[in-house]
């Protein structure tokens, strides 16, 4: 079993994601998100021990504690690393950093670090799908409008109350009105319509 297992994405010549993650064998998630992810800092959440076990499985099966990282010689410059780490309950402790640019015989170990991800669950942090949403006031004449950029529609709203500060807090109405094909490192308001008091 692992004590916990860190998987770190360094930086490139480019808009390559930087950020860090680390889960414990109780399932306690740290993320940090560093360069070009859609969220930037610490986040803190908690994945199920069923998923711990799924961890514990791939590291397993991976044969990660005997993997012997051997790239060719030819390697592309400027790609960016991944570095996995794990601790074991034994406090044996494995790191492989995975340099892009080598040039490997199989994509294996390239599989078994997007894996670790998708059951972590950092996607949603890193590069989650990203809507489009009209957000508008509930009143029958002139609303406020906003068009957001957003991964949900509670991140949306709460993006336009930041926005548009009133005592009295408004009702909104939210349509979801496309799905974006640029990328984006944060929510955004990207138009507003603003009725004159």
């Amino acid at each position: 079993m692992f004590e916990y297992i860190k998987l770190q994405r360094t930086m490139c010549y480019g808009t390559c994601h930087v950020y860090s993650v680390i889960v414990d064998k109780e399932g306690n998630v740290n993320y940090n998100g560093e360069m070009f992810v859609y969220k930037n800092g610490e986040h803190h959440w908690k994945i199920s021990m069923r998923k711990v076990k799924q961890l514990n499985d791939l590291i397993e099966e991976f044969g990660f504690k005997s993997f012997v990282y051997e790239p060719e010689d030819e390697f592309i410059t400027d790609c960016p690393s991944c570095i996995t780490t794990v601790k074991y309950s034994n406090w044996e402790t494995k790191e492989i950093n995975h340099y892009y640019g080598h040039i490997l015989i199989d994509d294996s170990l390239t599989a078994f670090e997007k894996k670790i991800e998708r059951i972590i669950g950092t996607k949603k942090y890193v590069n989650p799908k990203l809507y489009i949403y009209q957000v508008e006031e509930r009143v029958p004449e002139s609303p406020i409008k906003y068009i957001v950029i957003s991964d949900s529609e509670k991140e949306a709203i709460d993006l336009v109350e930041k926005e548009y500060i009133k005592s009295d807090p408004l009702k909104w109405r939210v349509q979801k009105i496309g799905i974006t094909t640029d990328v984006y490192y944060e929510p955004v308001i990207i138009m507003k319509n603003i009725k004159e008091s």
